[in-house]
């Protein structure tokens, strides 16, 4: 009689886990699926497809003010590196490459690194000419206008100011399809 005692309290515990499990992954899909459906895809890098670029200014490396409103009627492609990132320094020249081809097409390119522990040195010379390098700490105003979440991330600003694409890829961030 004792064994079977032990056996239902076991098989009850057990059964208890199991819903507490149960009921953490219910809670784990629905954020993810309410994530989804703002338009923000689950590890997306920042602001989600659609959202209104915040206001926001920063100096380039040669002393060029940049705003939000440098985004109103053209195209551009923003990338963000870290200094701190062990990615960011290999597809930054995949990211020179892509920004060349894109200013190619009349897109106005623009990199923001975001300076850690480690120098920027390195990046900025990756970087090279080709395209205009605002360098802010951590928590910087470019950083927290895109709510950046991973290194690198790249976006695509449609001329209107809101963000036409993202990606996580040296690449110019395909645009979303507009609502018919």
């Amino acid at each position: 009689m004792a064994v079977l005692a032990a056996a239902v309290v076991l098989l009850g515990g057990l059964v208890l886990v199991n819903l507490l499990l149960t009921g953490a992954v219910i809670r784990k899909l629905r954020k993810i699926t309410k994530d989804s459906l703002a338009g923000r895809m689950p590890g997306s890098p920042g602001l989600a497809v659609g959202a209104e670029v915040p206001a926001f200014s920063a100096l380039t490396v040669t002393d060029t003010k940049v705003t939000t409103d440098d985004f109103a009627g053209e195209r551009t492609l923003v990338g963000f590196f870290s200094t701190d990132c062990p990615h960011c320094l290999p597809k930054a020249p995949a990211f020179v490459t892509t920004a060349r081809d894109a200013a190619a097409d009349g897109v106005r390119v623009l990199a923001v690194v975001v300076e850690g522990e480690k120098r920027p040195a390195e990046l900025l010379a990756a970087l090279t000419d080709d395209v205009s390098v605002v360098v802010e700490s951590e928590g910087g105003a470019m950083a927290d206008a895109f709510e950046i979440r991973a290194f690198p991330s790249f976006f695509l600003v449609g001329p209107d100011g809101t963000v036409a694409g993202s990606s996580l890829k040296p690449e110019l961030p395909a645009a979303a399809p507009s609502p018919a």
